[in-house]
């Protein structure tokens, strides 16, 4: 049977025929153009990719030229925890008193794996935390080989440096330099506004001093200048300390404090102000120094200007923890 059709009927069907044809054609046309946008959108990562694997020729404190990271991800550190926290970088790894020490860092370091005491790190852990930057001192000069084997390893020198310098070389290994000079420049904001503040509280000319009882050994008594616990005070906020103290500091390397006598009392802390460190490692002489005639003599003990301070906080040497004893200091004598 035939089935007859008209012109009409013939040019209706010519029409719904085109139409068809260019719907699949417009619809391959576009599946075809979204591959092509593909390299375009991959781009980001691919750059990003590119930027981390850069290295870059570092010379280390020993002298040596090490091959790092322009942007290293996975560090490690067996000594500049606080420097690194400072600039804003969290390692995967440090040695056991990095994580226990700082007080000024301690709710900033979460996460961070424990690698063993920085005398005797465990080697397999550093290794399995597939770190592709190690900072080191110059103290871990012995473990260097077995260090470098797992990742590149550059030594930041610590001896006869500051905490400035310190701060200023592990930015430097990061490629972070810009954000440490921020840091230093609103740090010493900081202390301008506090000297300011303190102006108020303390007379011009008063003298300080800085005593530890106790610490590296027992029946050990010690005094302060501008090194390690008294930085904060003599250096930052300018205090005067007095002319005993300020001539034995002076006369050479006293990093690890002025040894003194109990008899020696009277004449080496002799200031208006005292900023004490007790340490309890040794109770029966801290009593015995609290309970001497020759404490209870002292300008500052009887005029009631004694300020006990956090050993943990004040002894630490890093511009973290300068930045916390700031804080303490502004507290305690603006009362």
């Amino acid at each position: 049977m035939r089935y007859p059709f008209s012109k009409s009927g013939l040019l209706i069907a010519f029409i719904l025929v085109y139409m068809l044809v260019s719907a699949c054609s417009n619809s391959g046309s576009t599946a075809n153009e979204k591959p092509a946008q593909t390299p375009a959108e991959s781009n980001a990562p691919v750059e990003t990719e590119a930027s981390q694997s850069a290295t870059k020729v570092y010379k280390d404190a020993l002298g040596r030229e090490v091959e790092i990271p322009v942007n290293p991800q996975r560090i490690i550190t067996t000594q500049y925890l606080p420097e690194m926290i400072a600039v804003g970088v969290k390692p995967v790894g440090a040695v056991t008193h990095l994580l226990s020490n700082f007080v000024a860092i301690k709710d900033q370091i979460g996460g961070i794996e424990d690698i063993g005491a920085a005398n005797a790190m465990n080697m397999e852990k550093a290794l399995e935390l597939q770190p592709d930057l190690i900072i080191a001192t110059e103290w871990n000069e012995e473990q260097l080989d077995q260090l470098s084997k797992i990742a590149p390893t550059v030594v930041v020198k610590w001896e006869g440096n500051d905490a400035i310098k310190h701060f200023k070389d592990v930015a430097d290994v990061l490629g972070k330099n810009d954000k440490a000079e921020q840091w230093i420049k609103d740090y010493e904001q900081e202390a301008a506004e506090a000297r300011t503040k303190l102006a108020s509280f303390v007379k011009e000319g008063e003298t300080f001093g800085v005593v530890v009882i106790g610490g590296y050994e027992k029946g050990q008594l010690r005094v302060y200048g501008t090194g390690n616990v008294g930085y904060t005070l003599f250096d930052t906020l300018q205090f005067p300390m007095t002319d005993v103290v300020k001539t034995e500091w002076d006369k050479g390397d006293h990093e690890l404090g002025i040894n003194i006598s109990l008899e020696k009392l009277n004449e080496f802390a002799s200031a208006d102000r005292l900023f004490v460190v007790k340490f309890n490692n040794d109770p029966d002489f801290l009593k015995k120094v609290e309970e001497s005639s020759l404490w209870s003599m002292l300008p500052a003990v009887k005029n009631n200007k004694v300020y006990v301070v956090e050993d943990a906080l004040w002894f630490s040497y890093d511009v973290m923890s300068f930045k916390g004893q700031l804080e303490d200091a502004v507290q305690l004598l603006s009362k």
